[in-house]
């Protein structure tokens, strides 16, 4: 009995995606085909709205499999779909042969590092492997009013974080993703760290101190006149347009000679290279 459903095919961005999923007959607009037969149908969602277009082919008595359109944002979409209809992700089957791995990378980088070498794929000998397979989390943290939010919005395209000049304004972590290079991160947004406050932002802190400890990577954003930041913590020079500072920089307003864009790019590099991840030419 099949109880849940997995991609076959990797996250990046293609033309058609394949998935498997119980022979759940409220998916579709048309009746499921008969075993070993397949058929034109809409996935719909359980309000009975229109998805995607697909074939569904059905494998078993209790599986099919679902040819569906490739994007990202309709694969979120039918993600969304299979789970207002109360099936949930399971893991694919794990292999060691290449289509296996292809199928479980997180990542568009990652598929295109493993198409490219026939045999083990030659990363750094300081990979983490694991990457392949998860969304490594990227914690952003700093003083209040540092620009945390501004920066979490430009990294995302769009304003994930209420922005605010008012410390404070952020209270709870919130969570972005975004693409680096091919490479997914997920973003943590955090209160600002300072003292007093009240119990709301003060929990809000903790907040930060728990994420701090599981997270891949700590990014402390030191705006002009602060000197924070732990051992191991990428510094970035926050509101860089403010003052002349060494290090890597990061403006909304961008600074002398680059842009926002630029910065961000030039940030976005850096963290691959902490977390060990090799840049791709996508």
């Amino acid at each position: 009995m099949v109880d849940g459903w997995h991609w076959l095919t990797p996250p990046a961005p293609a033309a058609i995606a394949l998935l498997r999923a119980p022979a759940h007959a409220a998916l579709s607009d048309r009746s499921l085909p008969e075993p070993g037969r397949a058929r034109f149908a809409h996935l719909c969602a359980v309000d009975g709205s229109i998805v995607d277009e697909v074939v569904i082919t059905r494998l078993a008595d209790a599986e099919i499999e679902i040819a569906c359109h490739g994007g990202p944002g309709i694969r979120a979409a039918i993600e969304q779909a299979l789970r207002g209809h109360g099936l949930l992700p399971m893991p694919a089957a794990v292999g060691t042969d290449r289509w296996s791995q292809l199928a479980r990378a997180a990542h568009p980088a990652a598929v295109q590092w493993l198409l490219a070498h026939d045999e083990s794929p030659p990363f750094p000998a300081l990979f983490p492997t694991d990457m392949l397979y998860r969304v490594p989390v990227v914690l952003i943290t700093g003083p209040a009013n540092a620009g945390k939010s501004t920066l979490l919005n430009a990294w995302c395209g769009h304003q994930r974080a209420l922005v605010s000049d008012i410390a404070g304004t952020t209270r709870d972590l919130i969570a972005a993703q975004t693409l680096v290079y091919g490479w997914r991160l997920r973003l943590l947004d955090s209160a600002g760290l300072r003292a007093g406050g009240d119990d709301l932002e003060r929990a809000g802190q903790a907040l930060v101190a728990h994420a701090r400890r599981s997270a891949d990577l700590v990014l402390y954003l030191r705006p002009p006149g602060d000197a924070g930041g732990e051992t191991g913590d990428l510094i970035v020079q926050g509101k860089a347009d403010l003052a002349d500072r060494e290090g890597l920089r990061w403006s909304v307003h961008g600074v002398a000679g680059e842009d926002a864009a630029s910065l961000l790019d030039h940030l976005g590099s850096m963290v691959l290279e902490r977390l060990h991840l090799p840049i791709t030419s996508s």
